[in-house]
């Protein structure tokens, strides 16, 4: 049994309209979907290896943070799953005609798990933390770089201005990433919410076992819900965990086995068999922001020479790894942004496989000898790139194993170096690399500027996100307009250009949309998708009697 849907496109006019409410979208298709909820039980979801290396959500950027977050957290704004945006912890929000000023009115009666009460100084103190350079936040504090300040109007009122208009400031305060902590737990003992954060959300965190799982339990005191989720009281379940197995044969074998009730990252080669199996569904989402690729670090050697980049680019036979990887589940990207992302240009030009352009391109650059390995040398020094790896995703290594056999074919030397989370971040934070891979989902194209422009450069004043250091003056022109704007036809064509500008500059290899792959027992029953991320929601979820 099969569901997929797209997320709904974006619109900056939706996007300042609170209150539009619709059905939380369900895949449906189990026989719990039709059935009547019940209270009780403690879902097992079943994840792959990306475990957090801590808890803040204004420290991480993981691709795990929404579906292990989001239940211990609320944020200031819900996105429906039409695309609009109505109220999360802001009832309603005003913005000013230039764009500068955005004012919030805050719900009332909300508590967070420690019984301290949600205000003004409270949304207030989770801004200045986000930006605080003590937090090192790798991705929060890029969102909401143009914030400067705000002011406390009254209990439940708070003024917020911006440096220059911010077309996506309403879009990323929908996100995981920007949850509200609790601010007595900030004000006082910030360090310990990397181990036990404190939210609001309908579940409260109870325990982390490092290496193996997450668990949550339920928030009795939960009444704030998004209007468009059916459940508006405290959830079904009694609690969650998450567990986290490396292996996908093994997460899926445990599904069926009954050790899981749930997974996400089913293996792609076993879709076909779960969407047949008796007592199972299988559905999916595609989620918006940039595509998995592989980027190239244009600040040193080789890939600081556009020719070599777009040679590596041409090098690649994206559809064949995409289809040799997913299994038909996957659709090869054909930009930097995903189609259901807002302002996806579909007539930005190809990105075309073509290794005889690639050669031209190489020898043009001066790489034109060959050592007794076939790789290319200038100069006589070979061209290599190191890409550091975990090892953590399977696909993950398929594709670059795959990627680097590909590139050799031209006379790329692509070095796979197997390290640590802990070493890839370090190594990250530093641009140690000639290539690294990832992918990037957010609900707004200004996931361009995230990646590439010049002002998101890591800084020893804050951790940036432009990993492949790209540095262009046209493409920095066209998204900071951009994101200024509040125009929406010229903010479309502004992301035009740019996509095709980035065409020319080759700054990554695009390869893949990546779908949340997920399947489950048909005791579940209410599995939903948040869509400011495409991740699992389980507000609505319950779980029937054996």
């Amino acid at each position: 049994m099969t569901a997929r849907r797209r997320i709904a496109a974006l619109t900056l006019a939706t996007a300042l309209l609170a209150g539009l409410g619709a059905c939380a979208a369900e895949p449906g298709g189990s026989p719990a979907a039709d059935a009547t909820p019940v209270a009780g039980g403690t879902l097992r979801v079943g994840e792959n290896a990306d475990e957090p290396t801590l808890l803040d959500p204004h420290q991480l950027s993981t691709t795990n943070t929404t579906t292990l977050l989001r239940p211990i957290f609320d944020t200031l704004v819900w996105q429906n799953t039409d695309g609009s945006f109505a109220g999360g912890l802001a009832d309603s929000w005003d913005v000013s005609p230039d764009g500068l000023e955005y004012t919030f009115h805050l719900r009332e009666g909300v508590t967070f798990h420690d019984g301290s009460p949600w205000n003004a100084e409270g949304l207030k103190a989770n801004f200045e933390h986000i930006i605080d350079p003590a937090t090192k936040s790798p991705l929060a504090a890029s969102y909401i770089a143009p914030y400067r300040s705000s002011e406390v109007v009254d209990e439940y009122t708070l003024t917020v201005t911006l440096a220059t208009p911010y077309s996506s400031f309403i879009n990323v305060l929908a996100q995981t990433y920007l949850s509200i902590v609790s601010p007595k737990q900030i004000a006082q003992a910030p360090e310990t919410i990397a181990e036990h954060p404190i939210g609001s959300g309908p579940y409260k965190f109870d325990k982390w076992v490092k290496g193996e799982s997450i668990s949550l339990v339920r928030n009795d005191d939960y009444a704030w819900a998004p209007k468009e989720a059916k459940n508006q009281g405290a959830p079904h379940l009694d609690g969650i965990t998450f567990t986290f197995v490396p292996e996908d044969a093994v997460r899926y074998n445990g599904l069926l086995a009954d050790d899981f009730d749930i997974i996400e990252w089913t293996p792609p080669q076993n879709v076909a068999q779960i969407e047949k199996k008796e007592g199972f569904t299988f559905t999916s989402t595609d989620r918006p922001g940039h595509p998995f690729s592989l980027w190239l670090n244009s600040e040193r050697a080789p890939f600081d020479d556009v020719a070599v980049r777009q040679a590596f680019v041409a090098s690649i036979d994206r559809k064949d790894i995409v289809d040799t990887v997913s299994f038909g589940q996957w659709e090869v990207s054909n930009g930097y942004i995903t189609p259901v992302t807002p302002d996806y240009a579909e007539n930005a030009s190809a990105i075309d496989f073509d290794p005889d352009r690639a050669n031209e391109l190489l020898d043009e650059a001066g790489w034109t000898g060959r050592d007794a390995d076939g790789y290319r040398t200038k100069d006589g020094e070979r061209l290599t790139a190191f890409l550091p790896h975990t090892g953590t995703v399977a696909q993950t290594t398929q594709i670059i194993e795959l990627a680097q056999a590909a590139a050799k074919k031209v006379g790329f030397d692509v070095q796979i170096q197997l390290v640590s989370t802990q070493e890839a971040t370090d190594r990250a934070a530093v641009g140690d690399y000639d290539l690294t891979s990832g992918i990037w989902t957010t609900n707004t194209a200004d996931v361009l500027w995230i990646r590439y422009s010049s002002d998101n450069i890591t800084t020893p004043e804050r951790r940036g996100q432009n990993g492949s250091y790209t540095r262009d003056d046209e493409l920095d022109g066209l998204l900071d307009s951009a994101r200024q704007t509040t125009d929406e036809a010229e903010r479309a064509a502004l992301y035009e250009q740019a996509q095709e500008r980035l065409v020319e500059l080759a700054p990554a290899v695009p390869l893949y949309v990546r779908p949340d792959l997920v399947s489950h027992s048909d005791r579940v029953g209410g599995v939903t998708f948040e869509s400011a991320y495409g991740a699992l929601w389980f507000q609505d979820t319950w779980l029937a009697a054996e």
